[in-house]
C-alpha cells in the first residue's frame, strides 16, 4: 500500500521506478533523502566533493580537447608526439578520477550544512552515504553528522533494510516511511552528538 496521494505538482507526484532495477531503487532512495535534507530540515547542499569530480573531468577534457583541435591544425605527422601527450594525460586522469570516486567520495551523494540564522549556534555538517548491491535488496544509508562545536568527532548513523520497506508493489516510493527512518538516524546522530561533548 502506497502512503501517497496523486497532485497536479510535478514536484509532488509520487515517484514510481522499475523496482527490479538496482541503480533506479538507489538513485530513488537518495534523490528521496536529499529531498528530505533539504526541504524538511533546511541543509543547504555542499558541493565541494561533487566540484572535485567536476575538475578532473574538466582537466581531462581539456587535454583531449587540445589533441583534437591540435591534430585538426597540424595533421598527423605533425601532431603526433602532442596526440601522445594528450592521451597519456586523458588516461592518467581517469585513473585519479576512479581513485578519486573510490578512496575519496566512497559512495557519498549528499554533504550539507545547516547555518544557523541567527549566528549564535556553529554551523552543523552532515555527508550521506548510501550503497546497494546488484542482486541485493538490502539498502544501506550512513550518515555523518558533526554539530560544529567539535571538529574532531562525528557522529555516525547507519540503517539497513530492505527496499520492499520503501517501496509498494507498483514501484511507487512510500516516502513517508522512508523519511521517518531517515529522521531517527537523524535525531540519534544529533543526540549522540551532545552525549560525546
Amino acid at each position: 500500500m502506497s502512503n501517497t496521494v496523486p497532485t497536479d505538482d510535478a514536484s509532488e507526484k509520487p515517484i514510481k521506478i522499475n523496482k527490479w532495477e538496482t541503480n533506479a531503487l538507489k538513485n530513488a532512495l537518495d534523490d528521496a533523502c536529499k529531498k528530505y535534507f533539504k526541504e524538511a530540515l533546511n541543509f543547504t547542499e555542499d558541493y565541494k566533493l561533487m566540484d572535485g569530480r567536476l575538475y578532473i573531468s574538466l582537466i581531462a577534457c581539456l587535454f583531449s580537447g587540445f589533441g583534437l583541435i591540435y591534430d585538426w591544425l597540424n595533421p598527423f605527422p605533425k601532431s603526433r608526439s602532442t596526440l601522445i601527450i594528450c592521451v597519456i594525460a586523458y588516461f592518467i586522469l581517469m585513473g585519479i578520477l576512479t581513485v578519486y570516486m573510490q578512496f575519496i567520495e566512497r559512495g557519498r551523494f549528499y554533504a550539507g550544512k545547516l547555518v544557523d540564522k541567527t549566528g549564535i549556534d556553529p554551523i552543523s555538517r552532515c555527508t550521506i552515504s548510501s550503497k546497494l548491491k546488484k542482486y541485493d535488496d538490502k539498502y544501506d544509508l550512513t550518515l555523518e553528522y558533526n554539530d560544529g562545536t567539535n571538529k574532531a568527532t562525528n557522529s555516525l548513523q547507519n540503517i539497513s533494510k530492505s527496499v520492499g520497506n520503501y517501496f509498494d508493489e507498483n514501484g511507487v516510493l512510500c516516502y513517508d516511511r522512508f523519511t521517518s527512518d531517515v529522521k531517527k538516524m537523524y535525531d540519534q546522530a544529533r543526540t549522540s552528538e551532545r552525549k560525546v561533548k
